[in-house]
């Protein structure tokens, strides 16, 4: 999966179906290095996730939280959580399996499997996500279970809607293709049962309102801005879009994005100018201003901070929409 292959809307929601709607699973493989800074930019689904770090340590980060994941380590994220994930260092070559899946493919929503074991996972605010650590019995069976489902899906499943799969690190058995989708949901019905009966040993993680707060007030503005960049935009008509003060609003960014509402402004004025600078052939001018900056030398100097070029020398060396 490469970055232009991106769907997220101004509010950071991952707007693509995940699998098909009688098989609702879809199985990835993220290529980190390929990505702008090698990080998966935050994002948000209304499914579950289980990632795999592979090629290299990974960080993960959910909500204002970050998580150092070791090769061979995983994570559950729970529906509806912010998340990230980029490589450590740049030299990795980090190829991550991972499935999104709706709780569906374990049971009805209206069964009593849902309703006992599925719902109260779901809806606890204090589990948004956990880490699975190889030397753990446990997570090594959930692991386990994780790969035999990864092996199941890159060979049968849905491929990816953003091209084919890279190369999966091999795997000791070949599953067959007979009854493949009973097997992954089989396979995934008891990683959920090993979940279940192990609840009392997965740490809690304290979400505060104001954590919550902040997420909810963040998109908010990001909407605000990704609608508005081209425009001019002040600090303090981005803290009005959140109903909140200037300096609440400079909490917010900090709090998950480590940067300031204008700082992060100006780097999506940026991203969008690199598109245009790689696909169309307008002039420097006219790209600036279509961007929200009021000058081509303003411009310039903001573009070249931030990617470490001009954008002439940009234009000139890009092969691909992202410059790589």
């Amino acid at each position: 999966m490469i970055s232009d292959s991106l769907h997220l809307d101004h509010t950071l929601y991952e707007k693509i179906q995940h699998g098909q709607k009688d098989f609702p699973i879809q199985f990835y493989i993220d290529e980190l290095y390929q990505f702008q800074h090698q990080k998966f930019p935050l994002h948000w689904h209304f499914e579950l996730e289980f990632f795999i770090a592979q090629g290299g340590p990974i960080r993960a980060q959910i909500g204002n939280q970050f998580v150092e994941l070791h090769p061979g380590d995983g994570i559950f994220l729970n529906g509806n959580t912010l998340h990230s994930f980029e490589q450590i260092y740049n030299n990795d070559r980090c190829k991550c399996p991972n499935i999104v899946f709706s709780a569906e493919m374990i049971a009805p929503h209206m069964s009593i499997i849902y309703q006992k074991y599925i719902r109260p996972i779901l809806m606890n605010s204090i589990l948004p996500y956990f880490v699975l650590h190889t030397h753990i019995p446990w997570h090594h069976d959930i692991l386990s279970k994780l790969s035999t489902i990864f092996v199941l899906l890159h060979q049968y499943g849905l491929k990816s809607p953003f091209g084919d799969f890279p190369d999966l690190e091999s795997h000791d058995e070949q599953p067959e293709e007979v009854c493949f989708e009973m097997q992954v949901q089989c396979e995934l019905s008891q990683i959920w049962q090993l979940i279940y009966n192990h609840l009392d040993q997965i740490p809690k993680v304290s979400q505060s309102q104001k954590d919550v707060q902040h997420q909810v007030r963040l998109q908010k503005m990001l909407a605000f801005v990704h609608q508005n960049y081209m425009n001019e935009v002040s600090l303090k008509e981005i803290s009005l879009s959140a109903n909140i003060s200037k300096s609440e609003a400079s909490r917010c960014f900090h709090s998950i994005l480590d940067s300031t509402p204008i700082e992060y402004l100006l780097q999506y004025r940026v991203d969008a100018s690199k598109y245009l600078l790689s696909q169309t052939t307008k002039n420097i001018q006219e790209i600036s201003l279509e961007c929200g900056f009021n000058s081509p030398s303003y411009f310039i100097k903001i573009f070249k901070r931030n990617i470490g070029m001009t954008p002439k020398e940009y234009r000139m060396n890009s092969s691909t929409p992202d410059g790589s």
